[in-house]
């Protein structure tokens, strides 16, 4: 479990995004909250099983993020290296941080990763995370209609050219979709921001192969949508 990422905001530039060496810089007149996108259906029915994990009575340890100072465990930091808990979950949700339902269930299926690793096995907090995690892969696989396999997927290296692709359709983004584009980066790969008062630098090069195809399907999803009114 994490704590709480940093409330996301529309960046808009008052000039279009430039390119250099791998940067994307965008002018912005100030922070505001981001309008929320609407959710597909498939992540609709995500937000419908976090809220009703949450909602259970043995999940309140899983809500928010683990405050290892006040429980004094000062290890927990060293051990977790990726926390998460459902409330950041739901968090990402609102936003419409995720690419996908398979995205929003590895952050689910950390949440329990991470308190089977460093709670003993055999711990009333080891035993509700097993039991929770069943239960939402019993939901989970009614979405896919299917059991839900825990595997990982190889993803293709992006090339040269996926970056130059990325950099020439974000040109063509409006600003509430480049707005989308910034919080996904900020959320899944923050190293790749550099911000100040007066403006917004995506690094692409520092930009994941993963994060960056998918960004690139949702640019050109926006693009050709855009192209058909």
């Amino acid at each position: 479990r994490s704590p709480q990422t940093s409330p996301s905001f529309l960046r808009q530039p008052t000039r279009p995004p430039a390119f250099s060496k791998g940067r994307m810089s965008s002018r912005k007149k100030n922070k505001r909250a981001a309008p929320k996108s609407t959710l597909s259906d498939e992540l609709q029915t995500c937000m419908e099983i976090v809220r009703s994990l949450s909602a259970r009575q043995d999940a309140e340890p899983f809500r928010v993020p683990v405050d290892w100072k006040t429980l004094q465990i000062p290890d927990y930091p060293n051990i977790i290296k990726n926390p998460m808990d459902l409330g950041t979950i739901t968090s990402k949700l609102e936003r419409n941080q995720y690419m996908s339902a398979d995205d929003f269930a590895e952050d689910v299926r950390l949440v329990w990763d991470n308190a089977k690793t460093y709670n003993m096995q055999g711990s009333p907090i080891y035993k509700t995370a097993v039991k929770l995690g069943n239960a939402f892969e019993k939901k989970f696989g009614k979405l896919r209609k299917k059991p839900a396999k825990r595997k990982k997927t190889e993803v293709r290296e992006a090339q040269r050219s996926d970056r130059v692709k990325f950099s020439n359709q974000v040109n063509k983004l409006s600003s509430e979709e480049l707005g989308h584009i910034v919080d996904i980066i900020e959320s899944r790969c923050p190293n790749a921001l550099n911000e100040d008062q007066s403006e917004i630098e995506i690094e692409i090069n520092n930009i994941d192969s993963k994060v960056l195809l998918e960004l690139n399907q949702y640019a050109e999803q926006c693009i050709n949508k855009s192209k058909a009114k």
